[in-house]
This record gives structure tokens, C-alpha cells and sequence, in this order.
């Protein structure tokens, strides 16, 4: 009996071969593939896939062969299901769902050069401390008004101050002479031994006695400043620099007239060093000279007739305070 029935396993092996039969009941068939699958994913060489197949309750899970690409899970429910993709990246791998995420496209950075300041426009200026370019003027429709201009950095002369002074001898007087210009009637000198020019406008120009307005120059900004020490004088000064000292002469008549020398002391203040008074008494003429120190206090006090000869008690020597 045992003979006969290894030959009749065999036949039946022979005639199954090649063939698989049909799934039975609800499962679906699921086929293993090879190859490229739907909804593949750019950039990941391989990955290991699962093909699920739900149906109702009872799932079967079939075990495929490693595929390149991305398995498109089926489900027979309503719906599809997303791809579900186990993703090896290096070697501990990362796992999860992954999509393709598109690389951010570079920016070019613009560099904007900064536009080139431009230099402040400077108004023209000049410098306080030269007066070689000051020039006079009477000013325009103002009467008892003289301009002051000078010229400016950008070579051009412009007026820049207005001075205050009696003009009407002046401008009689250059009506008269043609030839004559405010500039004879400005008499430009140091009258404090700083360096810088001061001036003395001649008011009344007649041939006996000059007077007039005085104008202290201020070098720190180049204007001209009255000035009330000199004003209270009103005479034209004369100025002897190796001495160091201004004097002036008031002449009353063709015998009388009176002098007064002036010093500036340590405090900067003017005062009257010396006094002499010519005058004539009867047949005689007679002369007074008092000297007073810096401070002005009356140091010595003489009276000469007009050939030099001391006049008996007039004379006087006062001791210096101390």
C-alpha cells in the first residue's frame, strides 16, 4: 500500500505548481510588486514599505520586499489614505511621515552705497584781526550815518557796520573841495598801543581845533565800539608811542591854549599825566605846569613867564600820597 501512495503525492504536487489560489471570504488579494509605485518621493533611494489592507474590523498585514520609491497604502474604506513612508536617513534613521520641502531660494543682498554728503554752503566771512581792506562810506539816505565795509573771503567788499557821527561839516566841506573824500575826515591810529587801528571821526574840521567822535576797533570780532574815555576828550589826540602816552592841544587864541598829556595805567585806565596852560596876564604871558602821577593825583604844581623864568611863590612841590 505504502507504494503507492509517494507516487501519488508527487502527482499531486506536479499538477499545482505555478499557481496560487483565489482568497477567500473578504480579505482582498494584495500582490507583492516590484518597482516604482505611485506618489513617489523625490530624494530618498530606499525605504521600507508596509501594505495595509483594512477591511471592516479584521486587518492583514502582508510583509513586501524592500521597493525603491514610496507603496501606496489601499484601504476599502471610504476615502484614501494618505502615503505612509518609514524613511532610513543616516544611520539611526528617521521615522515618521515625510514630505518634500522645497529649498528656500537665495537672496541676493543689495548693498546701497550711502550718497556722498555735500559740504555745508559757508557764508562768506572775513577775519576780525585784518583791517588792511576797512574802507568809509556815507551810508545811503541816512543822515549822520557812515558805512563801514570790508572785504570777505570770497573777495568781494561789503558793508557790515553802521557808524553814528555828525556829517553835515564833513559833507560841506567835500562839497567845497572836490578833491577831499570822507577818508580825510578819518583819521586811523592806535589810541591804545594794542596793535589795532582805532579812529577819530572829525566832526568839526575847522583850522584851530579838530574834534569829534572816537571808535575803539575790537579785534575779537572786527567791529568798532564807542568810546566813551576818548569821547569825553573830544580833541584830536596826538599819539607819541616811544613814550607811551596821547596828548592834545585846545587852542583858544593866538596866545592862549591848553595841553594835557594822557597815560594808560596797569588798571587800563586813562589818565592825565601833565597840564599845561599858556595864558597872557597884562604885558605878560605865563605858563602853568602841573604833573600828576598815574593815579592822578597832583605830584607838582610851577608857574614860568614865556622866557622860562620860575615865578617866585607859585611854585609848589606836593608830596606823593602814599
Amino acid at each position: 500500500m505504502k507504494k503507492y501512495i509517494l507516487p501519488v503525492l508527487a502527482l499531486a504536487l506536479l499538477a499545482g505548481c505555478g499557481k496560487v489560489s483565489d482568497a477567500t471570504g473578504d480579505d482582498n488579494h494584495i500582490s507583492i510588486v516590484s518597482g516604482t509605485v505611485e506618489g513617489t518621493t523625490k530624494g530618498i533611494s530606499t525605504s521600507d514599505t508596509e501594505a495595509e489592507t483594512t477591511s471592516g474590523t479584521a486587518s492583514t498585514k502582508v510583509a513586501g520586499s524592500k521597493i525603491s520609491g514610496t507603496t501606496t497604502a489601499a484601504t476599502t474604506k471610504t476615502g484614501a489614505r494618505a502615503a505612509v513612508t518609514r524613511a532610513s536617513g543616516g544611520s539611526g534613521g528617521v521615522y515618521g511621515t515625510t514630505r518634500a520641502v522645497p529649498a528656500a531660494p537665495k537672496q541676493n543682498k543689495t548693498t546701497t552705497a550711502a550718497a556722498p554728503t555735500q559740504p555745508a554752503t559757508q557764508a562768506p566771512s572775513f577775519d576780525p584781526k585784518d583791517c588792511s581792506s576797512i574802507t568809509y562810506g556815507f551810508s545811503s539816505n541816512t543822515p549822520n550815518k557812515i558805512d563801514v565795509s570790508r572785504q570777505y573771503s570770497d573777495g568781494k567788499q561789503r558793508s557790515y557796520q553802521v557808524l553814528s557821527a555828525d556829517t553835515s561839516e564833513i559833507q560841506k566841506a567835500i562839497e567845497q573841495d572836490p578833491s577831499k573824500s570822507i577818508n580825510d575826515f578819518i583819521v586811523n591810529n592806535d589810541y591804545d598801543f594794542d596793535n589795532y587801528p582805532d579812529i577819530f571821526i572829525i566832526e568839526r574840521p575847522d583850522d584851530l581845533n579838530k574834534t569829534g567822535k572816537y571808535y575803539h576797533y575790537d579785534p575779537e570780532n572786527g567791529t568798532y565800539q564807542p568810546w566813551a574815555e576818548l569821547n569825553g576828550i573830544r580833541f584830536e589826540l596826538e599819539r607819541n608811542a616811544a613814550e607811551g602816552i596821547l596828548g592834545t592841544t585846545e587852542t583858544k587864541d593866538d596866545i592862549e591854549y591848553e595841553q594835557k598829556i594822557y597815560k594808560w595805567n596797569a588798571q587800563k585806565q586813562l589818565v592825565m599825566v601833565k597840564y599845561t596852560h599858556q595864558y597872557q596876564a597884562g604885558d605878560n604871558v605865563f605858563i602853568d605846569y602841573v604833573n600828576y602821577d598815574e593815579n592822578g593825583v597832583e605830584i607838582l604844581r610851577e608857574t614860568r613867564d614865556s622866557s622860562g623864568n620860575l615865578i617866585g611863590g607859585n611854585t609848589e612841590e606836593q608830596a606823593q600820597d602814599e
